[in-house]
């Protein structure tokens, strides 16, 4: 079965050490280094035909050096989503430019970059979204460094109801750890979720009713690489009863194309 990661975190090789030390908290650490080179070695070995790398600015000026870091990535291995950041001048029109860049969206984390999914500075980042067809690949729910005082799947159903047709993936599952919330106000919505994080951290009852009630054709396969162990992940949802194997032929990679795009 082909398969897609979704949600894989890398850094620069000079960067890494500093970035998994300022990531890593009790209870997770790295199960490989965070660098393109052993993410690749990995998903060599387990058959993982691509990655997709979504990054995160948490300031402003980090965005323009994560892009072509980003922009650099191989593309037969890596499908690279761009940085944003609120505070940059004209976030609109740098959005502009990233599907010529060949980068299909952006990845933000709004607890990290200390800004609210309904700020209005965001405004310009969803027009572009929305005017260039970009996917918004956003980290929701808790977290295990900051504490969520802005993602939540309440704020997220929001800007679903000022965006209709916006191309958004929610990270874990619609709100990691707050999936109760995701049942009340995501569920069934025009919205992605991805398996993140979820498959040692939630009830497995819970877990699979979000996905089928959601709708197989809405979530993908993501590990939040380096963090998780890709194999156990796979083994997880590979031999799991609850979904049929055309519901896991979508949640792998099926869903995954689609949303870029690829026939």
């Amino acid at each position: 079965m082909k398969i897609i990661d979704s949600h894989v975190h890398v850094f620069p090789d000079a960067l890494e050490p500093q970035a998994i030390r300022a990531l890593t908290v009790p209870g997770r650490g790295a199960k490989i280094p965070g660098t393109l080179a052993a993410a690749r070695a990995r998903m060599q070995r387990l058959d993982v035909s691509s990655g997709w790398t979504i990054p995160v600015a948490t300031k402003a000026a980090q965005v323009a050096t994560i892009n072509n870091f980003a922009i650099a990535q191989d593309r037969r291995y890596f499908v690279p989503f761009g940085a944003i950041h609120p505070d940059v001048e004209d976030a609109y029109a740098l959005l502009s430019t990233y599907k010529k860049l060949g980068m299909p969206g952006f990845k933000m984390h709004f607890d990290y970059q200390g800004v609210s999914p309904t700020d209005p500075r965001m405004e310009p980042i969803y027009d572009a979204a929305m005017d260039f067809g970009l996917i918004c690949y956003f980290h929701a729910g808790d977290d295990v460094g900051p504490h969520t005082r802005y993602g939540s799947p309440e704020v997220f159903a929001t800007v679903l109801d000022s965006y209709p047709g916006i191309k958004m993936v929610l990270a874990h599952l619609g709100g990691w750890r707050m999936w109760d919330d995701v049942e009340e106000f995501l569920v069934g919505r025009d919205v992605l979720f991805d398996t993140a994080y979820t498959a040692d951290e939630m009830p497995t009852d819970q877990l699979f009713r979000i996905i089928l009630d959601h709708g197989t054709d809405k979530v993908l396969f993501g590990t939040d690489s380096p963090w998780t162990d890709l194999e156990k992940e796979i083994r997880f949802f590979k031999e799991c009863d609850e979904l049929s194997d055309p519901d896991k032929e979508a949640l792998f990679h099926g869903n995954a194309e689609n949303l870029l795009g690829v026939v």
